[in-house]
């Protein structure tokens, strides 16, 4: 039985390897199955985000939640959700924009502002909803951005890293799939559907990659959750 409650343990650190090795493959020229350095992350980290999801459930039903699983869970979050995208980013904008270098030291942002969030959730009480968006959703948008079929200003990204920014630390509330058993979660969990349904029917008529859903499904998130917000206050 003791064994069994050391899985969602072992779940957490799963996680954090697969961000180690999704930073491998960022910077690695590779050809596996027809698979480039940049998929091969973005399969890793959200292979990582199912064992994050799954940490947490099994760590619930199993009555096995612990100070340390808590800490573990904020370390590979940070590699996995953080460091990778960061590192993606910078990879990314140096080939994009080589008239000006620095610029893409601004995708480093993310690190710093992604342990103030993880920090401040391991000192906050365990609540239905998350404070401020969480560190995964914004880490699988970036992780997203290389996918994108439409052209992206660059300059535009900076703004959207500042955004990203401010939300990973801001006091506004973005709801959890991780339970839906009110009405009220149940009603954001259908219009989050019902966009996303929306979307998927927009990208197979326009024929465009189904990838531009990894970052897509990011903002319809932060969107839905906006929008709850306003429709709870109201």
């Amino acid at each position: 039985m003791k064994l069994i409650k050391i899985l969602p343990n072992l779940l957490t650190i799963l996680n954090g390897l697969c961000g180690c090795l999704a930073i491998i493959f960022i910077f690695m020229d590779v050809d596996f199955l027809n698979l480039s350095g940049y998929k091969l992350a973005l399969i890793l980290v959200l292979l990582g985000s199912l064992f994050d999801f799954f940490d947490g459930y099994l760590a619930k039903i199993l009555d096995a939640k612990t100070k340390i699983g808590v800490q573990l869970d904020s370390f590979s979050d940070l590699i996995t959700f953080s460091v990778t995208p960061s590192l993606l980013l910078f990879h990314f904008f140096q080939s994009k924009s080589e008239e000006i270098e620095f610029f893409a030291l601004i995708s480093f942002l993310i690190v710093p502002f992604s342990m103030i969030r993880l920090a401040r959730f391991n000192t906050l009480p365990s609540k239905t909803y998350f404070l401020g968006l969480p560190s995964p959703a914004n880490g699988i948008f970036f992780m997203g951005i290389p996918f994108l079929t439409f052209e992206v200003p660059i300059y535009l990204f900076s703004i959207i890293i500042f955004l990203s920014c401010i939300l990973l630390i801001s006091n506004i509330k973005f709801e959890s799939f991780k339970s839906i058993e009110t009405n009220i979660k149940k009603v954001f969990f259908l219009f989050f559907v019902l966009i996303m349904v929306g979307v998927i029917t927009f990208i197979y008529v326009n024929n465009y990659s189904y990838l531009n859903l990894v970052s897509i499904s990011v903002v319809v998130y932060v969107i839905s959750s906006l929008a709850f917000n306003l429709y709870k206050a109201f």
